[in-house]
């Protein structure tokens, strides 16, 4: 059956689907459409609307995978509230680390920008930045955001992904150095870039599907931080 939960409701709106929930003929029609109209390969002779048409190829992909994903196993999302309660400060820190901000105290642009993206069913607990070096500071043009109920995802194009704790599945801290030593080109890169970090943050969903490897960005100790916060929260009843 089609699932209605927040995200797939998004999905098909990127695949031309604003109405009822979409069949499965519905879904592939629509993305077989939405994938001919936006393959960056029509836009061979036009480079001013290829990276438009990139991106918006790349959504559709996005959204024909989750949204048959969860049609043959839909989520069953909590109930909406129509306002949600006010958040505790959840119980760990970041230590001040840059980029990072735990409720109540949101900076006014971070606020807003936590607003854009969440329903009144959510309660923002904390945000951590994960834009690329060389982005402008403070510009969580990437972003990872830890709810009452979700983390949500913001990846390069804008794409936003939402895990509900009640499908996370495996969550996992691995060590970039291979038996305590790191390769040829880890070791380039330290020289030229300076110590870079180590771990590696897989977050996978409940079917083992990834829904995220953080390893640039954020510091290992933010890292950390989000690992043992996921921890928690896999095992919450």
């Amino acid at each position: 059956m089609p699932c209605v939960c927040t995200q797939c409701l998004q999905h098909a709106r990127t695949l031309g689907l604003p109405g009822a929930p979409p069949t499965k003929d519905d879904l592939q029609k629509a993305y077989r459409e939405a994938a001919k109209r936006w393959h960056p390969d029509r836009f061979e002779s036009d480079p001013a609307q290829r990276p438009e048409a990139e991106e918006r190829f790349k959504r559709v992909q996005v959204a024909y995978r989750e949204l048959a994903e969860h049609h043959d196993h839909p989520i069953n999302e909590p109930p909406l509230t129509l306002f949600a309660k006010p958040a505790d400060p959840p119980p760990f820190s970041f230590d001040n680390a840059p980029g990072c901000f735990i409720a109540p105290h949101f900076p006014a642009d971070v606020d807003r920008l936590i607003r854009e993206h969440l329903g009144p069913e959510h309660t923002p607990l904390a945000i951590v930045d994960l834009s690329r070096p060389g982005s402008p500071p403070g510009s969580f043009s990437q972003f990872l955001l830890l709810t009452g109920r979700a983390v949500l995802l913001r990846h390069p194009l804008n794409i936003v992904s939402l895990l509900w704790y009640t499908e996370l599945g495996e969550v996992t801290l691995s060590d970039r150095r291979s038996n305590g030593n790191l390769t040829r080109w880890q070791q380039l890169a330290d020289r030229f870039l300076g110590p870079q970090p180590n771990y590696t943050l897989h977050i996978f969903r409940r079917n083992g599907a990834l829904f995220s490897a953080l390893s640039a960005t954020p510091d290992d100790s933010v890292k950390r931080v989000v690992y043992n916060f996921l921890l928690r929260k896999k095992h919450e009843p």
